[in-house]
């Protein structure tokens, strides 16, 4: 069976390979070689002359990309050697591939604190605290976040097309008491975004509304996916555990 033909759910020798430290940074690395069917080589990762930490027995994660989305394996280090400058480790499969949807568009249920401000065409967005001027519409969780936009529940109707800045608490400051949420810190990221659907979803009057992201810079794009990834690892490493 040729290299084509083979399941999309298949790690192979030769594949490129997303995977996350224990303090979120995501390294890219390679499959290198593989003993029939048993462990992979992988080189361990480095960034800026400094390698990913990585100790034996360690459990880590795997994130490799098909035509038809992302798929995540789980790894545990047999063993580390050295070839030359090079460092390697042999990491055996613990668990079957699990796909998403589409890597760009996939979206993770997630429940964070959720800030949504009346749009102001002054305020530009960035990596600061929200200027005192800005409305807060509302504060609610999220129901689930990609790197194209985020979901919400909310009592309030929103009209499709309208803008809005909505600040993000990543750190997951944010409590829920009767109902109510509650962000203890200012949001670490605010962003705009543009109303694309409010679906009613049941009696009590509770809308499911839908924002998509606009002008994402690359490095709020990829910390908002590093987010995304590190917290599904976290889901499944959790899910695992209660089975």
């Amino acid at each position: 069976m040729r290299k084509n033909e083979l399941p999309e759910d298949i790690l192979i020798v030769g594949d490129k390979v997303d995977i996350v430290s224990e303090d979120g940074q995501v390294y890219r690395s390679m499959v290198e070689d593989r003993v029939d069917d048993g462990p992979f080589l992988v080189s361990v990762p480095h960034r800026k002359g400094r390698y990913m930490y990585v100790a034996q027995d360690d459990v880590i994660y795997l994130v490799f990309y098909r035509e038809g989305g992302r798929y995540i394996v789980e790894m545990k280090v047999l063993a580390l050697e050295k070839r030359g400058e090079i460092r390697y480790m042999w990491l055996m499969q613990l668990s079957k591939a699990q796909r998403n949807q589409r890597r760009e568009a996939y979206r993770l249920p997630v429940t964070i604190g959720i800030v949504v401000y009346e749009h102001d065409d002054e305020y530009k967005p960035e990596f600061d605290l929200p200027d005192e001027k800005l409305s807060i519409s509302e504060v609610v969780a999220s129901r689930d976040l990609s790197t194209k936009g985020l979901a919400i529940s909310s009592k309030n109707k929103y009209n499709v097309s309208d803008m809005h800045l909505l600040g993000i608490d990543f750190e997951d400051t944010s409590e829920i008491i009767g109902g109510v949420v509650r962000v203890k810190k200012a949001p670490q990221l605010i962003l705009k975004a543009e109303v694309r659907r409010c679906i009613p979803m049941n009696e009590n009057k509770i809308n499911h509304i839908g924002f998509q992201f606009l002008d994402l810079t690359k490095a709020v794009n990829e910390k908002i996916a590093r987010y995304v990834l590190v917290e599904q690892q976290r889901q499944i490493k959790n899910k695992r555990g209660r089975s």
